[in-house]
């Protein structure tokens, strides 16, 4: 049997003939259910006091009092009253689980476990990663080494067979050499210079029908003739008085031919152009001993002959380069012309002599 009572607003429970408040059964529930949370705190779930629903409960009950009692009365409680149940939120801890820890770092926790120190742990990590690192850069090395010797298989490579030298084959043939030729300095008896070389050819043709050497010596865009060579600047105004005398208008100067390169020479080629420079001032001096004293020492004639002993030797058929085998000509017959001027002091010779010469000079200006 269910009273209202309106003016305490209370639901009375009448169960087993006693009565119950609703009040007093909440308190007495949820104390019982702050021991219980004490007990059970490593429960996951999180109890909510305010939330417990009763109504399973009362029903429960109800149903089992049905029988006895068919009437009960209720006793709803007043909207003013100050009936305020407080329900605390209680949530239940969760312990943290254990994660597995692995690899190194499950190693070095392990390591601390049982060495207090931390040393053991430590060395080990420090052996253990140099040993890692030393490996590392080894096997690295061996590969780097490993592909630099590995050789391409290619196609053999087939040597193509050297020429076969012959009895005509000259000594070094097939070996080409560069030689650096010395400026070679020197005196001149000049006849003129003339701007184009047919004019200068005229005077050339001229001079030779009265008697002296000449030749056209073409520099600089210009024709030069010159008529005679000294070595020494005296000498060669002496020379250049003589000629003066049979009407041929002269005057004397030093000049210098610069130094030049010349490529792809043979081996007896080189050994020429490297003697020639020497050869060349040895019969200068010779000449102008001929022009100015009418005869030739003997110290300059074997001094001549000393230098001349290179190109003894070498034959014409053994030089390829025509300004090579032009120089040895020159030079072989002026060495000829002095030993006869030796012999014969005639002014002939003396004019061949300086001819080849002035003739070596046009050609080592050309080179």
């Amino acid at each position: 049997m269910v009273d209202r009572e309106e003016k305490g607003k209370t639901i009375t429970i009448k169960i087993n003939g006693k009565n119950h408040t609703f009040l007093e059964t909440a308190r007495k529930e949820n104390e019982r259910l702050k021991m219980e949370n004490k007990s059970e705190r490593l429960e996951e779930e999180t109890v909510q006091t305010n939330k417990y629903d009763y109504s399973s409960e009362i029903e429960a009950a109800a149903s089992k009092e049905a029988a006895d009692e068919e009437n009960f009365d209720w006793i709803l409680p007043d909207e003013s009253s100050d009936f305020d149940m407080d329900v605390q939120e209680y949530k239940i801890a969760k312990q943290p689980k254990k994660q597995s820890q692995k690899g190194i770092g499950a190693i070095s926790k392990n390591f601390k476990k049982n060495n207090r120190n931390g040393m053991l742990s430590s060395v080990f990590l420090t052996v253990f990663f140099a040993i890692l690192l030393g490996t590392s850069f080894g096997l690295l090395l061996l590969k780097l080494v490993i592909t630099e010797n590995e050789t391409p298989v290619d196609q053999p490579v087939i040597a193509e067979p050297a020429p076969e030298k012959t009895e005509d084959t000259p000594a070094g043939a097939g070996e080409t050499e560069s030689v650096a030729l010395d400026p070679l300095s020197t005196f001149i008896v000049q006849g003129g210079v003339f701007s184009n070389n047919g004019a200068a050819e005229q005077m050339k043709d001229g001079a030779i029908q009265l008697g002296a050497p000449a030749q056209v010596v073409e520099m600089n865009g210009q024709a030069f003739l010159y008529v005679s060579v000294a070595d020494s600047i005296e000498h060669a105004k002496e020379i250049g008085a003589k000629l003066k005398s049979k009407g041929i208008e002269v005057f004397a100067k030093p000049i210098t031919f610069e130094g030049k390169t010349l490529k792809d020479l043979q081996g007896e080629e080189r050994k020429v152009m490297e003697a020639a420079g020497a050869i060349y001032q040895s019969l200068a001096a010779g000449a102008s001993e001929a022009a100015a004293g009418q005869t030739i020492s003997a110290s300059t004639l074997e001094e001549a002959e000393k230098q001349g002993s290179i190109l003894k030797n070498i034959s014409e058929d053994k030089l390829k380069h025509e300004g090579v085998i032009a120089i040895k000509t020159e030079l072989d017959q002026a060495i000829e012309q002095l030993k006869a001027y030796k012999q014969t002091p005639e002014l002939s010779i003396q004019t061949k002599l300086q001819q080849h010469l002035l003739g070596f000079l046009a050609v080592y200006q050309t080179l």
